[in-house]
């Protein structure tokens, strides 16, 4: 056993560890599965994961990733892979912390990130919990757009769904343009903050047709 951890190793040029090296070969033997995001704890994970919203291809990389227990934040320093939505990934050496909109898992240089043959279709519950959720409902008051000067222009837009207010960061403002109060509405990947529910670059705002399309192209 001890050979084949040193290959694996070695397969990957001595950028993983012992433990990374041998919890793979576990994997490789159908002894053991990767991490799950709804229970990612801080600290050193390795996962299987279906890219589901690209927010930024520059370095770092940014994009928000989930299988079929949640959904967390992706950012990759360095090397940026080539990624779409829709891929499946596979991430060895990740480093999974806390963030200000719940778990993330970054990748540095000893990480690596490599598309993988694997079916995973990630689990859309709503309501509020713990780092990224979603929310639905109908749309009672969209208010005015107002904007805030500071080191940049920040637009922020509140609207009211259901009994929640939910303000809107810039893209996410500007998207209300496309609906209407009384109007169903999904959003995708909020986060709340200080007792406030924000919807920034990271999200999504779909229509009832829309969200219908996009899990139906995600089996």
């Amino acid at each position: 056993m001890e050979k084949e951890i040193r290959k694996i190793m070695e397969e990957f040029n001595g950028l993983i560890d012992e433990e990374t090296a041998r919890m793979l070969l576990m994997e490789r033997m159908g002894k053991r599965e990767g991490n799950k995001i709804g229970k990612l704890k801080e600290g050193k994970t390795w996962l299987y994961a279906a890219v589901e919203n690209i927010v930024m291809e520059e370095d770092p990389f940014l994009a928000v990733i989930g299988d079929e227990t949640g959904h967390c934040i992706l950012k990759i320093w360095g090397n940026t892979p080539q990624l779409r939505e829709g891929d499946v990934i596979k991430i060895v050496n990740g480093w999974a912390k806390r963030g200000r909109r719940g778990m993330e898992v970054n990748i540095g240089k000893y990480g690596m990130v490599e598309k993988a043959e694997r079916n995973i279709v990630p689990k859309f519950e709503f309501g509020m919990k713990e780092g990224l959720f979603n929310l639905k409902g109908e749309i009672e008051k969209i208010f005015p757009t107002q904007v805030y000067l500071g080191k940049k222009e920040t637009f922020v837009r509140k609207i009211l769904l259901g009994n929640q207010d939910i303000y809107l960061i810039n893209e996410m403002a500007k998207e209300m343009e496309r609906f209407g109060e009384k109007e169903y509405l999904f959003l995708l990947w909020l986060h709340e903050r200080n007792g406030r529910i924000y919807g920034d670059e990271l999200s999504k705002a779909l229509k009832r047709d829309e969200f219908y399309e996009m899990i139906e192209r995600m089996q």
